[in-house]
């Protein structure tokens, strides 16, 4: 990865729906090299894909949760996992270190929405030990998280 794919990186982080045409007038190239990069790219698996920033809000689903949980050790980890992923309102399952095994982020409308999905869902999978559940008031992000990375050079 070269100076000028970080650069298309970086242009695509801050607004994903430019178009080959935009990069290229970006960076001084032809529309139809910067989409053979960009095709290379997703080849190699650097860009995975391109998705659309909704606001949960908008849809009627407010509050944003997160849930530390332990488990009772003995059922794979990863059948838990599957059965968390399943809850429709489940946006992320993270495997952690630490006092918790999993941290669970998901959205909902309102406390009785968070209550149902808990004692419905939540606390019904199996090996499910104790859980912590913390409502996110804000969310600060940066504008390109990969800013380092791209620095840095080939991450390859």
């Amino acid at each position: 990865m070269d100076a000028t794919d970080r650069r298309l990186l970086e242009l695509l982080i801050e607004d994903p729906r430019l178009s080959n045409r935009a990069l290229a007038r970006a960076i001084g190239m032809s529309p139809s090299a910067v989409g053979e990069r960009l095709e290379r790219l997703q080849k190699r698996g650097v860009i995975r894909g391109f998705t659309a920033d909704v606001d949960p809000a908008a849809l009627g689903y407010a509050l944003e949760v997160v849930v530390a949980i332990q488990l009772r050790q003995g059922k794979p980890v990863r059948d838990t996992v599957e059965s968390l992923r399943a809850i429709p309102e489940v946006r992320s399952v993270q495997l952690v270190t630490g006092r918790w095994d999993l941290l669970l982020t998901f959205l909902v409308r309102d406390q009785l929405h968070l209550r149902e999905i808990l004692l419905g869902d939540v606390w019904a999978v199996a090996d499910f030990q104790h859980s912590e559940s913390m409502i996110i008031l804000q969310t600060w992000t940066s504008p390109t998280p990969l800013g380092a990375a791209l620095e840095e050079g080939d991450a390859s």
